[in-house]
């Protein structure tokens, strides 16, 4: 099953369990952290308030 929310930042718990697999393809090798929830993600367009990540 695809998200089909476009941000991780408003995904709930469940949404996060249920779609697992393609939430750790968004998350490996993490590039952006979100100034708002400090999610994490390799796309910035993923995250609301995002920053890149120091390397």
């Amino acid at each position: 099953m695809k998200l089909k929310i476009k941000r991780l930042c408003g995904l709930k718990k469940t949404a996060l369990k249920d779609n697992l697999v393609e939430v750790q393809r968004f998350v490996s090798n993490p590039r952006y952290i979100c100034c708002k929830c400090a999610r994490v993600a390799n796309d910035g367009s993923k995250l609301c308030k995002p920053e890149k990540m120091c390397s």
